[in-house]
């Protein structure tokens, strides 16, 4: 069944459950205004439900399905081509499920004060992929492509997102978390510009992931990891590219690292300023333009298990000012300089390895 140039929407459910199997919504053609909703589902209690199958909207909308109140949404193997939003959710919970959306220019899926799950979706374009706000989010497969802004953009979120894709994102970042408590394995973020994540206060915990060629417009800046007032704990992570740090703690920022093998960082390999702390553990760091290791303004670095092969900076570059400390225990290093910094200081234990000159 199709539903063309709908001035008003094709569908609005207020009571009870719909189910529709391989249905067409068309909006848009030759001079029509854009459709301001394909499908309303507006309640006030979870018994109002929404089901979709195999089906698709095309064209024109301003939100090709919009869920409001406490009802339920779920979406699998749907389809849209051209609206500026395929979901938007205030309250209630949706589902979607081998889903994708293209061609729009706002957020593909965005849920406020709801709850969000996501499995096996892919977003093309758009501003955001995703957008969430005192939301909770499950995500177990997702691919955001060349966001003009973020690949996924979470606020005041709890969740957990697994086997995510981020490719080609905008200037907000690939993932851009605030406020939120999150757990994110097995993601690969490539060609982001100016950060992989950005993270700004809350909780995070990032599982094997990969980091690859993050840069701003101009070729100069670009952080893999920007780390802001957060309680961040990452294991098991590849960076490689960072124009910038491929680890920036910042801004009291306190931030565990395990298992990273960082390479080709511009600015740094680990840096942290405004008395934050980065603690770092088995990390393997090769072909650093700038410093291996940057602390300023009060920040402290604690680095164990380090191996660094042809840097090209300082080991160590520091301000010493103020709590400005860095600690290191078991380092094997390709250069010295920085170590005699004041605030510098390098475990002598029998296990310590000393860098050679």
């Amino acid at each position: 069944m199709t539903f063309r140039n709908q001035a008003r929407g094709a569908i609005r459910l207020g009571a009870g459950s719909l189910e529709g199997r391989s249905l067409r919504f068309e909006a848009g053609a030759g001079n029509q205004a854009p459709v301001a909703v394909g499908v309303l589902v507006e309640a006030g209690t979870p018994e109002t439900a929404l089901i979709l199958r195999d089906s698709a909207f095309v064209g024109a909308y301003e939100r090709a399905v919009r869920a409001r109140g406490g009802a339920r949404v779920r979406l699998e193997g749907v389809t849209f081509e051209g609206p500026r939003m395929a979901l938007s959710q205030e309250g209630g919970v949706a589902e979607v499920e081998r889903a994708s959306a293209s061609g729009g220019t706002g957020t593909a899926f965005s849920t406020l004060e709801g709850a969000l799950t996501l499995v096996d979706v892919r977003v093309q374009g758009h501003e955001y992929g995703v957008t969430t706000s005192r939301a909770r989010l499950t995500v177990r497969g997702f691919t955001s492509e060349h966001a003009t802004r973020a690949g996924l953009g979470l606020t005041a979120t709890k969740g957990l997102l697994e086997d995510v894709v981020v490719k080609d994102a905008g200037n907000y970042g690939a993932l851009q978390l605030t406020a939120s408590d999150l757990e994110v394995r097995r993601f690969r973020l490539e060609g982001s510009r100016e950060y992989g994540v950005v993270a700004l206060q809350g909780r995070l915990r990032l599982r094997e992931g990969v980091i690859t060629g993050v840069s701003t417009a101009d070729g100069i800046a670009g952080d893999g990891l920007h780390l802001r007032q957060v309680e961040a704990d990452v294991d098991t992570v590849t960076i490689e590219g960072a124009k910038g740090s491929c680890v920036l703690a910042s801004q009291r920022a306190h931030v565990v690292l395990r298992k990273a093998r960082l390479s080709g960082c511009g600015l740094a390999a680990l840096a942290v300023d405004t008395q934050a702390t980065l603690e770092s553990r088995d990390v393997d760091v090769r072909d650093t333009a700038g410093s291996v290791l940057l602390a300023i303004e009060e920040g402290q670095l604690q680095v164990e298990d380090l191996s660094a092969k042809d840097a090209r900076g300082e080991l160590v570059s520091t301000d010493c000012e103020g709590q400005t400390r860095v600690h290191l225990r078991h380092v094997d290093a390709s250069t010295t300089r920085g170590l005699r910094s004041p605030c510098v200081q390098l475990d002598s234990s029998p296990r310590a390895r000393t860098p050679q000159p």
